[in-house]
């Protein structure tokens, strides 16, 4: 597992198709949950706006591999029905392909529109799981992920 001091700092900013991802912070694990350090991007759409964030989690724990994955997004509701998740994720394959050539993302099953997301990705589906009642996940209402493979190394899609 990297040490947070480990890792190496990323770009400030990363350019995509009408996205900046500006880098925020590098985020701390907690080795008790099986929580890894990361990278932590804001998405900034057109007009300088904040479009919500995207997390790329270096580190290959139980709940990083079977819950969460190692990238999650968020777009605030406003800027919803751009597209942002996508380009956001296609904008930072480049910076995670210098980590893992495929990593995993996860949605809960009832989240369509992020499991849409994943598909346009051209991750591969590989499975369904049940949340463990002891992952940090589970205490915040996560009982069911879909877990897809993308390969960053190609940026499929």
């Amino acid at each position: 597992m990297h040490h947070l001091e480990a890792l190496p700092h990323p770009p400030s900013s990363i350019y995509g198709d009408c996205i900046r991802l500006q880098f925020s912070h590098i985020f701390p694990g907690n080795a008790t949950f099986g929580q890894v350090h990361g990278y932590h991007f804001r998405i900034i759409a057109p007009g300088n706006v904040d479009a919500g964030h995207i997390n790329f989690r270096i580190g290959d724990t139980p709940h990083i591999r079977e819950i969460v994955g190692h990238i999650g997004y968020e777009i605030v509701p406003a800027q919803r029905g751009h597209g942002y998740a996508e380009k956001a994720c296609r904008a930072l394959a480049p910076f995670a392909s210098k980590h893992y050539r495929s990593v995993i993302i996860t949605a809960d099953p009832a989240n369509l529109v992020s499991i849409h997301i994943i598909e346009k990705l051209g991750a591969r589906f590989l499975n369904e799981v049940a949340v463990p009642s002891d992952d940090i996940a589970y205490a915040s209402g996560a009982r069911r992920k879909k877990r897809y493979q993308w390969n960053v190394a190609i940026r499929a899609g």
